[in-house]
């Protein structure tokens, strides 16, 4: 029952004056209860042989309900101390976990996996503020209780506290022979509730694939798999947690039973007055109030102590990203961005990138074009610094990437991904991401280069319009121009399109590239498309195979030889006139 959680521990900061005032609270009642025990022992004591005065059982029954009012007050502090060890608990647990995620970069929460983030600042939290406001407090407690109860009750009759104390002192590490197994029991739960959870949140994105296909009734069915597989987890916790129950019962009810015995033959003996073997039966199952706490405690803190070790390998995720700001600046340095020799790996996966050299030199529109899964958007995360390299170097006008901060490169450097987020709120509110300070001038003005700030001005609340949960109540294509819009305010000199066109209707993708046509004007773009026709105008297009660079050049001078591009343009340009032809005869 010693579950001494070191990452629970470390997290208790400005909780532990509660912990002990608990502690503190559950004594004074203790202290109470074996003084009403006393006094009504007694009291009942005296009526075997009267030798109570009137007012001696006046002061009797006024004691006792002084006493009782006493253990009143004392429940009732304890009940309000544990809420306050509670909130505190959630909320600086909460504060923590939400705080390292707020640290985290898109390769690390790749790792972790959002829905690990979420039960871990969610259920976990809920688990593990019970070691708190329960666990740690009765375990000081339980310290603490035996050894005075046994020094109260020896100086009544000292054979049925030694049973009793010995009895309370075997109960701890019986029912830590539970506790082992009863960990990896709630491992098991955890990936089971992640997984359950997980495909949940799956289903529920994914819904209208679900009916469109006519597949809804198989995700039913696995669902109801992963439901039955998560019950069977819960039941063989609680199985467990019974079995242990009923064995520390069962010697509890043991124990209070032969110091029952044994008081009663003390009793007859002479050794033992009626009120003390009265004494002895109050106090004899009160003995083990301690221990009963602290096991009902235990088998809700192993809940918390399984979800720590998953918030520790959150906690204890390295943040930190290699930052040199002393390096040198190349003696010539090129002017833009400059990719040499980079490779790149995802854990667990085959090299995406190998030995990939490539410029993007200032004021210029480069394209990177390639097969799926050819390394475009890996480029993209790695330009934004998402990753760090493995081998090789970005340079940034001749500084080197490493020497710059994150968050100060991608105020210079910018991403506009397939699909941008939005954020329950206003248009105003989501622009403001990007610039905090923003006016609404800016706003708008931004909004215009889009083709979206006209419709904005037709709006009743404006800019204040709310946009719904993720940007709903906006079309595909407005909730793009809109992230398009967000990047422009952050004035970046660098800008990165990652299929920023592929998921909108063909009108709203021709005003895009209309825009980014606009901003090749004054800004510095990489472009990856699908639609190898929007990037022919591009300076220079890079193709990637394999995730290696098999060519590069303009569009004439890649159309003039042979390759993987003119072919990917030659089968598009095939696929897009059967498509009109199929179009003119419908």
């Amino acid at each position: 029952m010693l579950l001494l959680n070191k990452t629970l521990l470390r997290m208790a900061k400005g909780l532990w004056g509660w912990i002990f005032l608990i502690t503190a609270l559950k004594l004074l009642t203790l202290v109470g209860t074996a003084a009403f025990a006393q006094i009504i022992s007694g009291f009942l004591g005296d009526l075997v042989s009267p030798q109570m005065t009137a007012a001696a059982a006046g002061q009797a029954v006024l004691s006792a309900l002084l006493t009782a009012l006493l253990l009143l007050g004392a429940e009732l502090l304890t009940g309000e101390a544990e809420y306050h060890c509670t909130a505190k608990a959630r909320l600086s647990l909460r504060r923590a976990i939400f705080s390292k995620a707020l640290e985290l970069d898109v390769g690390n929460i790749e790792k972790i996996g959002p829905v690990s983030a979420i039960t871990s600042a969610v259920d976990g939290v809920e688990a593990m503020q019970v070691y708190y406001s329960k666990y740690l407090p009765g375990l000081l407690y339980c310290l603490a209780a035996p050894f005075y109860l046994f020094w109260r009750m020896g100086r009544v009759s000292l054979l049925p506290a030694a049973v009793l104390f010995l009895v309370s002192l075997v109960l701890l590490p019986v029912n830590n022979l539970f506790r082992g197994y009863i960990e990896k029991l709630k491992a098991g739960y955890w990936a089971s509730m992640e997984d359950l959870t997980g495909t949940y949140l799956e289903n529920v994105r994914g819904l209208s694939t679900f009916k469109l296909f006519g597949r809804d009734g198989d995700r039913q069915r696995l669902l109801e798999e992963k439901s039955q597989d998560f019950n069977r987890k819960v039941m063989g916790v609680m199985k467990v947690n019974f079995s242990s129950f009923l064995l520390t019962d069962g010697l509890i009810y043991a124990s209070v039973a032969v110091a029952a015995v044994l008081a009663a033959g003390q009793l007859l003996t002479g050794e033992l007055s009626f009120s003390g073997a009265l004494m002895v039966l109050l106090l004899s199952f009160g003995f083990f109030g301690s221990v009963r706490q602290l096991m009902n405690a235990t088998h809700s803190a192993l809940a918390g102590v399984s979800a720590a070790d998953k918030v520790e390998k959150l906690l204890d995720i390295d943040t930190a990203r290699p930052c040199h700001p002393g390096l040198p600046r190349q003696n010539r340095p090129f002017d833009g961005i400059r990719l040499e020799h980079i490779s790149f790996g995802y854990q667990g996966r085959q090299a995406a990138l190998r030995d990939v050299s490539l410029d993007v030199p200032r004021g210029k529109t480069v394209a990177l074009v390639g097969l799926s899964g050819s390394g475009k958007s890996t480029i993209a995360s790695l330009l934004m610094r998402f990753y760090d390299l493995e081998q090789g170097r970005i340079l940034l006008e001749g500084w080197d990437y490493t020497s710059f901060p994150p968050e100060e490169l991608r105020k210079r450097v910018i991403l506009v991904p397939q699909s941008v987020s939005l954020f329950s709120g206003t248009i105003a509110e989501n622009l403001r991401m990007a610039s905090p300070n923003a006016t609404r001038g800016d706003m708008l003005e931004a909004l215009d280069q889009v083709r979206l700030g006209d419709w904005v001005r037709t709006q009743p609340l404006g800019l204040d319009t709310p946009v719904g949960d993720t940007g709903a109540k906006l079309s595909g294509g407005q909730r793009q121009k809109l992230g398009i819009a967000r990047a422009l305010l952050c004035r970046a000199e660098y800008i990165i399109f990652d299929e920023a066109t592929s998921s909108v209707d063909m009108e709203s993708e021709r005003e895009i590239w209309n825009c980014i046509e606009e901003l090749a004007q004054t800004r510095t773009l990489v472009l990856i498309s699908h639609r190898l026709s929007t990037i022919r105008s591009a300076d220079v297009i890079y193709v990637l195979e394999n995730g290696a660079i098999a060519q590069h050049g303009s569009h004439g001078e890649l159309m003039a030889e042979p390759g993987l591009y003119r072919r990917l343009v030659e089968e598009q340009a095939q696929l897009e006139r059967k498509g009109e032809e199929g179009l003119a005869h419908a």
